[in-house]
């Protein structure tokens, strides 16, 4: 059996046949609505609420309430401690850099006595020096 092969002409011919269809279909007028039955109501099914914790279950309970009050005051530990952590680190890196600064100064004013004692130590060594050789001079006329 041999299929019927199809020419872009008869393609084009039910393509205009389908769009006239759908042109007088749409300019029918409009079919009453039917009327709606009333129907049963359906059973609505409740589906199970799941299952609640332990704590949960607790939670409006009197023996809840210490529980309660121990976690906000947890918290409110936390937070505080949390707090002085960052005042901490803001005061002691304010310390960090006031030390830096001073650490600098110290060694510019170390720096600067330093050379003063060495000079002053080159000088004694001078003047020892000298009065050795004086000492050594005297002797020698004396001799």
């Amino acid at each position: 059996m041999i299929d019927k092969v199809e020419t872009p002409k008869t393609v084009a011919k039910k393509v205009e046949e389908t769009k006239v269809a759908v042109k007088k279909a749409a300019k029918k007028p409009a079919a009453k609505k039917p009327v709606a039955k009333k129907t049963r109501a359906k059973k609505v099914v409740k589906k199970a609420a799941p299952q609640k914790t332990f704590f949960e279950q607790m939670e409006d309970t009197p023996i809840a309430v210490p529980f309660k009050f121990a976690n906000k005051t947890f918290m409110a530990g936390l937070g505080l401690a949390t707090f002085m952590q960052k005042e901490f680190d803001k005061r002691y890196n304010a310390f960090d850099k006031k030390f830096d600064k001073y650490a600098k100064d110290g060694e510019k004013v170390f720096d600067k006595w330093e050379d003063k004692v060495e000079d002053f130590r080159k000088d004694v060594e001078k003047r020892v020096d000298e009065a050795r050789d004086r000492v050594r001079e005297t002797f020698k006329k004396a001799a």
